[in-house]
């Protein structure tokens, strides 16, 4: 393995044991760059330390951050850095208040912000991780209405808010929403208000599969995205579990892609918003990738079935493959070509994804 030689950089990600961040880690090392991560527990980066991250040792530094909606609490780890990915944020669906998840995704923005501030004006870019619920409200059955970038949700921060006033409880998946909507409203107020020196972007995907940098030891610990796809391969239920949101995908890969490039093109993207989805990625399509992936061996026994090419375009019926899926009549579709037209890249198709990532997740039958 050729290790890349520093190129005299150094990038902050903040939450670098998540999922995005520790792929987007894991690529900002292989080019070059200097990394500093921050987490709340320094414990929770070993599996990275140990592995992906271990042959950049030199060139990583791990900076502990109890409570990010502390004010200063990135003020040291900002020092002298060449560029920022926000990427930390409550993403987990057991959060049910909104204390727990608007509150803290808004003082979490303002508090890195107002540090960035601080960094020195060497920090040419800050590239932040949003996603497409700060992009679509829902739609009435049946349309076809295509969500771009110039579109913004407002629908579950509002009804979120009245829950709160009125002392009801909220969904958890429309909290989620609400945090990502109200964390990026604070984003681009910070920027309309403060005029900062350094640019300002975000990346808003969909719903993001794709081999993670670690591993997590157990398949109960995978986040909310890969656990239904362990599911679906290891056989753990009756059923297909329900999709995401609109079931639309795309791969971490690109992911990290965007947001680098983001950060490395700051006069292009400085106010920019870019989705990031390569289309329609349901669970159905990814049993019947994985059921043709490994025919004829016995995972492919234990996947569950389904109803095979039931609710997407791009299942062959006689051979069984999936390939070029599309979004079906009547649904609404997520336009991500923006930043593969900006950025100059081809996304990773669905099925590909989906097979890499039960690649990684065999280890997990080694023993069984």
């Amino acid at each position: 393995m050729t290790i890349a030689a520093s190129n005299g950089k150094t990038v902050l990600i903040t939450g670098i044991n998540g999922y995005i961040a520790s792929v987007l880690g894991q690529l900002v090392l292989t080019k070059g760059y200097s990394l500093r991560g921050t987490t709340r527990r320094p414990a929770s980066v070993d599996a990275l330390l140990n592995g992906a991250y271990a042959p950049y040792a030199d060139r990583v530094d791990i900076f502990e951050v109890p409570d990010m909606t502390v004010p200063g609490a990135f003020d040291e780890a900002v020092k002298g850095v060449d560029g920022i990915f926000h990427t930390a944020s409550p993403i987990n669906f057991n959060l049910t208040t909104y204390e727990e998840t608007v509150d803290i995704a808004v003082a979490g923005n303002t508090s890195l912000l107002d540090s960035a501030l601080k960094a020195g004006p060497q920090l040419k870019s800050v590239v932040t991780t949003s996603s497409t619920v700060s992009v679509m409200d829902p739609k009435e059955e049946g349309s076809e209405y295509v969500f771009t970038e110039k579109d913004f949700a407002s629908l579950a921060l509002e009804e979120s808010t009245k829950d709160r006033d009125a002392g009801r409880s909220t969904p958890s998946n429309r909290l989620y929403a609400a945090s990502k909507t109200a964390a990026d409203r604070t984003m681009w107020k910070f920027r309309d208000e403060k005029k900062p020196s350094f640019a300002i972007s975000s990346i808003n995907p969909v719903v993001v599969v794709g081999p993670p940098a670690a591993l997590a030891a157990n398949p109960r610990d995978l986040n909310e995205t890969l656990y239904p796809l362990y599911t679906v391969f290891s056989g753990s239920s009756p059923s297909l579990p329900a999709d995401i949101g609109s079931a639309s995908s795309v791969d971490v890969r690109d992911v990290a892609f965007a947001h680098l490039w983001a950060l490395e093109h700051p006069s292009i993207a400085d106010g920019e918003r870019y989705i990031a989805c390569s289309g329609k990625g349901t669970l159905q399509a990814a049993a019947d990738t994985l059921r043709y992936a490994y025919k004829g061996t016995s995972p492919a026994d234990r996947v569950i079935k389904g109803t095979p090419g039931k609710g997407y375009v791009g299942y062959d019926e006689k051979t069984g493959k999936v390939s070029n899926i599309k979004y079906p009549p009547g649904q609404v579709r997520v336009d991500g070509s923006k930043a593969e037209r900006v950025m100059g890249f081809r996304y990773i198709p669905y099925e590909k994804s989906v097979a890499d990532t039960a690649k990684i997740m065999e280890r997990y039958f080694e023993n069984v």
